[in-house]
């Protein structure tokens, strides 16, 4: 029944991750309602009218969300409220202080954690790491902000692995939470970007360019 009605996807910025990160979701998973949340409300007003004027399109399997909200990152109660019926969490800014309090997500969310990449920078607090199971692109990733926790607490087994990992199926992301006492609950992934995920990106496009006849050849 929850997959019938949408799940709920909560992103924190209203600049192009953010965009990124809502049109990505909806193309993977059944999403019934956004909140994007901002510091202002006039990137995310033209955040909103750019996704509410994105039509059906049945070749990318994705479709236009008509619950689309906007909540001011000061405005504590909507934004706890947002959080707390939240199925998925995505994290774009670049703050230096964790943006909600990690005991307010409900059980089995995910959170994708983007914006923060220096160890002076974070998006989330001790309490979300502490309750999540970690998937990271890369060991950087372990010394960001962020997981400043599991640098401090070196016993802590939370981190599973590496994103790559995950994906040629050495390793099964959520199992961990799935199958313990309780006490991890979310699973958390958390990337601070490398270039090789930018040229196997890169690659895919060239490649379906040049499959469906687009683009324009330019002499170098």
């Amino acid at each position: 029944p929850r997959m019938e009605e949408g799940l709920s996807l909560v992103v924190f910025g209203a600049g192009l991750q953010a965009e990124m990160h809502i049109r990505s979701i909806q193309y993977l998973l059944n999403i019934g309602r956004v909140v994007i949340v901002n510091r202002s409300s006039e990137r995310a007003d033209k955040l909103k009218g750019e996704l509410m004027q994105s039509t059906h399109d049945e070749e990318s399997k994705t479709q236009t969300v008509s619950d689309i909200s906007i909540v001011l990152l000061s405005d504590k109660e909507a934004v706890q409220n947002a959080v707390r019926s939240a199925d998925i969490v995505a994290t774009t800014t670049n703050t230096s202080t964790s943006l909600f309090r990690g005991e307010w997500l409900k059980a089995g969310c995910h959170i994708n954690a983007v914006g923060s990449y220096t160890s002076l920078t974070r998006e989330v607090d001790d309490e979300l790491v502490k309750r999540s199971e970690i998937l990271i692109d890369t060991q950087e990733a372990l010394y960001v902000g962020d997981l400043s926790y599991l640098m401090e607490n070196r016993d802590a087994m939370n981190c599973i692995g590496l994103i790559g990992d995950a994906i040629v199926g050495n390793i099964s992301f959520g199992k961990l939470r799935d199958g313990n006492d309780g006490s991890i609950d979310c699973t958390f992934y958390k990337s601070v970007g490398t270039a090789i995920q930018d040229v196997v990106s890169a690659q895919y496009v060239y490649d379906n360019a040049l499959k469906i006849g687009i683009g324009v050849k330019v002499e170098m």
